[in-house]
């Protein structure tokens, strides 16, 4: 069998055992008996032993198949997922809404006209021999066929990967992963404040790419660091090597403890793109997505929390490209120019489960023509043609407020917002609002 079939066909296998009945039961923590490698403090939706203090705690625990600590070779082994729906309206003076999304080439992930499946992730993750973590996930393909017509739920490896992790001042991994540039993409879309993220976060963001990378925390007691080495093309798989290299470093530092707050950590990004603006073929069943097109990337970064406030402040700079790029095959011209972005996201827990989110983005390209309104939901707009009068420009501000309703922490969430928006030197002036449900595990 082709190795590539292979890796999908285990990834789906392993998934589909969480279908298998099993008897619910309770567990305490019981005596542990270390001379057996399945004791009893072995816990797991195989075993029928489901830990947790809460109804919600054990129906989770349900998602791990197995989990022992004290297995020599075996330590957990668990399913994970996400399903992320949501629905939206805007108005720039013409209004857009769900099913304007689907009519532009997004059928396939819209259920009916007014919920769009934004995201859905089915995988597993595990760990062996104390030392070693194989986790991944494909992303699933909603409608369940390929462009045959025949049954298919796969539509491309999200992410693979295996890490050894001896201490945590030392990590490295090697497979596919999201590469994590920017405080916004390091934070999971299973945990993100806001429905969408920010505008030039998403523009820099370089995708998921095959590599490797080492990581690690707590050196010295307050430092971090990672190092990565990335294939720069976006695949349905694994990367050939041949299309460029992206290198992303950051050195961060944690001083939480020396100012007494929860968390408190100011970190610097650097990443380097050789091959900006590049796109692969497209396939029948699978449209890769475009290398930004910026030579190199920097972000500053803080992050802290304090009780039920939060506060996340990011600074961006994109170093534009001109040149020709190949994009599916062709060679094309691109003049993109230096952008520059700061984000601020802050959040205040007003009741418990019920937290109240706000951005403010602020944007500046060198250029008339350097910034792009997102796709997620600006572009939707009927914006009149013309040489001026268009979707791009050379400022864009936006501000940003929801509301979050936890019903079971990040795992199971209600999430509102509403951003308005203004594109400078463009033709965007209106506000989205968005709706949407969030469930992972």
């Amino acid at each position: 069998m082709h190795p590539m079939k292979s890796i999908k066909h285990i990834i789906v296998a392993t998934s589909l055992l969480g279908s298998i009945p099993v008897h619910a039961g309770t567990e305490t923590t019981p005596y542990i008996d270390e001379s057996s490698a399945l004791s009893s403090y072995a816990t797991g939706l195989l075993l029928g032993k489901f830990p947790g203090e809460t109804a919600w705690d054990r129906a989770w625990s349900g998602f791990t198949l197995y989990k022992n600590d004290d297995n020599q070779v075996l330590q957990e082994f668990s399913l994970q997922g996400r399903l992320q729906v949501q629905s939206i309206f805007g108005d720039d003076g013409d209004t857009f809404n769900t099913s304007d999304y689907k009519a532009a080439g997004n059928d396939e992930t819209v259920w009916g006209d007014d919920i769009e499946s934004r995201r859905a992730r089915f995988g597993f993750k595990s760990k062996w021999f104390q030392t070693w973590k194989l986790e991944g996930q494909i992303d699933v393909d909603v409608d369940a066929h390929d462009s045959s017509g025949d049954f298919s739920p796969y539509k491309d490896i999200y992410d693979l990967y295996l890490t050894y992790a001896p201490v945590d001042t030392f990590n490295l991994s090697v497979g596919k992963t999201k590469v994590k540039f920017s405080r916004e993409q390091e934070i999971s879309s299973k945990e993100i404040l806001t429905i969408e993220r920010s505008l030039i976060s998403n523009t820099l963001f370089p995708g998921e790419l095959t590599g490797a990378w080492v990581s690690g925390k707590g050196i010295q007691e307050y430092w971090l660091y990672e190092l990565g080495i990335y294939g720069g093309d976006r695949v349905r798989e694994f990367s050939s090597f041949n299309e460029g290299l992206v290198i992303l470093g950051k050195i961060g530092y944690d001083y939480s403890s020396q100012v007494g707050l929860d968390t408190a950590v100011a970190s610097l990004h650097y990443m380097h793109n050789s091959d900006p603006g590049y796109v692969k073929l497209k396939d029948a069943d699978f449209t890769p997505g475009t290398s930004p097109s910026f030579t190199d990337s920097i972000a500053l970064t803080n992050d802290i929390t304090s009780g039920r406030f939060g506060l996340t402040t990011e600074l961006l700079y994109g170093f534009g490209f001109d040149g020709t790029a190949e994009q599916s095959g062709i060679q094309k011209n691109i003049s993109q120019s230096d952008v520059i972005a700061l984000s601020v996201i802050p959040s205040y827990y007003i009741a418990n489960g019920l937290q109240l989110v706000g951005r403010l983005q602020l944007a500046n390209s060198d250029a008339g023509n350097g910034i792009t309104v997102p796709s997620r939901y600006e572009r939707l707009s009927k914006l009149p043609s013309g040489a001026n009068n268009d979707e791009k420009g050379n400022t864009y501000a936006s501000a940003y407020m929801g509301l979050n309703y936890y019903i079971y922490g990040h795992k199971l969430k209600l999430m509102n917002g509403i951003e308005y928006s203004h594109m400078g030197g463009g033709d965007y002036d209106g506000y989205t609002a968005m709706t949407g449900l969030r469930f992972s595990f």
